[in-house]
């Protein structure tokens, strides 16, 4: 369902979107709290509206767009407002708000935080403004579906079960959604970061909606005692937008089945079944809080190529029967690529700085690449978009074209990320292919970014140089590290943060 209401850029034509909010919370099934918050967040983002169109006389109306689907009710404001007053570049490049300085209780943030799932800023340049808020809608919980006894933690040293034949299929059965939910509740219990597989609706539209393939293995009885999966929703959907790349993962295996080979064989059935939808490589981030899993990645053959420090508060992912150095600091992770389909010979334009590790990256990964032609950034408006992800607490920016503009927008976009909503982590992502990489590259450093890694594929088919910057403490000595080239990686990381923080 979608709908489209267009009201003047006025503060009489608030009410309107306050009764419209509400009532497509109603009709998204959301309860009368949540649909309150949903309300004041979309109340919020229009107050911005009006407080920018109060310096842009005759602006077109304000469009609040509205898409509902099983998953989400998305809530999208257009405006032709001019955009929030930028910085002086004359100011420095040392003045960006720090979050310290700000106050932890501004309203809007605690309407972000509150109400929405993901909030994304997008800068149009002429075309004005986009604020869009996702709402995930309520769907029951495997902990209220599901007898307490079938629930209970997965006892890590059961005994083993009698040999037996398993099948390794895709999830297709109505009664997998659900298997798969006990499964990871079993095995995680609320700690894993992403609430959408412990939903066993949610499982099963994702994946009939091509945003999601999940693999099972299946005992002889019918039983489902593991699961992996490769989520494709932030880089396209089978069916309607095919996908390049995609993030394996979510995978889980019953004590009582374990050392028998199921990981392996489901992680090669989905990359499989990847291969022959198109799909050319996939992707993995395992944590840095035990080897265990690095380990397993650098077995099947998947290449590190990158660091992303403090991806999630420690409180949301707590390792069961795992003692970690790394507890009680944000949980870091590696990213690491796996080929599935012959790769193209690239042609970058590489910040001067890093073009070494990144090189080198390449080769670990075997894929060809060379210097682009250098010219610098475009006398045009910086392409780029700002997210900020309650769920994990993190800040997303993807700047897909950088223009002449690019460190007043990237100044922009860090004031939206860390005064309105907070983000102390964020993650930066440059298209290598764009000529204005090197230069916003070399503005993202004077905010306080350093090094991250190389993503290959992983916005739009386009390689992307990552960046970070984290204003939390990181104790490196305290990472898990399990590969050779991942060691070289991360001792890169920690000696470009300490160049960054010394510029």
């Amino acid at each position: 369902m979608n709908s489209v209401l267009e009201v003047p850029g006025r503060s009489e034509a608030l009410s309107l979107i306050q009764s419209h909010a509400l009532s497509l919370a109603r009709l998204a099934g959301f309860d009368e709290a949540r649909g309150l918050a949903i309300e004041l967040a979309c109340e919020e983002a229009f107050a911005r509206i009006v407080e920018r169109a109060s310096i842009s006389p005759g602006v077109d109306p304000v469009r609040m767009r509205a898409d509902l689907s099983a998953l989400a009710l998305t809530i999208t404001f257009d405006d032709q407002a001019l955009p929030a007053k930028r910085l002086d570049e004359a100011a420095g490049p040392q003045q960006m708000v720090e979050l310290d300085e700000v106050d932890l209780g501004a309203v809007s943030r605690q309407l972000i935080r509150a109400a929405a799932d993901s909030v994304t800023w997008t800068p149009l340049g002429r075309q004005g403004n986009r604020t869009q808020m996702v709402f995930n809608r309520p769907q029951r919980a495997i902990a209220s579906m599901a007898p307490q006894a079938a629930l209970q933690a997965f006892d890590e040293q059961a005994a083993l079960a009698p040999p037996q034949d398993y099948i390794v299929r895709l999830a297709t059965e109505d009664a997998d959604w659900h298997q798969i939910a006990v499964a990871m509740y079993r095995t995680y219990g609320y700690s894993y970061p992403l609430d959408d597989f412990y939903l066993p609706d949610c499982i099963c539209e994702l994946n009939r909606a091509g945003l999601v393939l999940s693999a099972v293995a299946v005992t002889a009885t019918g039983e489902v005692v593991g699961h992996y999966a490769l989520d494709v929703r932030d880089f396209g959907q089978f069916g309607v937008k095919p996908p390049v790349t995609g993030e394996l993962g979510k995978a889980v295996v019953d004590p009582a089945h374990r050392g028998r080979g199921l990981m392996e064989r489901m992680r090669r059935f989905v990359e499989d079944e990847a291969r022959q939808r198109g799909v050319v490589a996939a992707f993995s981030e395992p944590t840095m809080a035990h080897p265990f899993s690095q380990k397993a990645n650098e077995s099947l053959g998947s290449r590190a190529c990158g660091v992303l420090l403090g991806l999630v508060a420690s409180h949301l992912l707590e390792l069961k029967a795992i003692d970690s150095p790394s507890a009680g600091q944000r949980t870091s992770v590696m990213f690491y690529l796996q080929p599935l389909l012959a790769q193209a010979p690239r042609r970058v334009h590489a910040p001067p700085i890093h073009r070494s590790m990144l090189w080198r990256t390449y080769a670990a990964c075997g894929i060809d690449v060379e210097d682009a032609a250098p010219s610098g950034p475009k006398a045009q408006h910086t392409e780029l978009a700002a997210q900020y992800v309650p769920q994990i607490d993190i800040g997303l920016v993807t700047v897909r074209a950088a223009g002449d503009d690019v460190n007043q927008a990237l100044r922009h976009t860090m004031q939206q990320l860390v005064r309105d909503a907070g983000a102390r982590v964020i993650y930066l992502s440059l298209r290598l292919d764009d000529p204005g990489c090197p230069a916003a590259c070399e503005a993202a450093e004077r905010l306080g970014f350093h090094y991250a890694g190389l993503c290959p594929l992983f916005d739009e088919g386009h390689d992307v140089l990552r960046l970070q910057y984290v204003n939390v403490p990181i104790d490196f000595d305290a990472l898990a590290v399990a590969g050779v080239f991942a060691r070289e990686i991360v001792d890169y990381v920690k000696a470009d943060r300490a160049r960054v923080d010394a510029l």
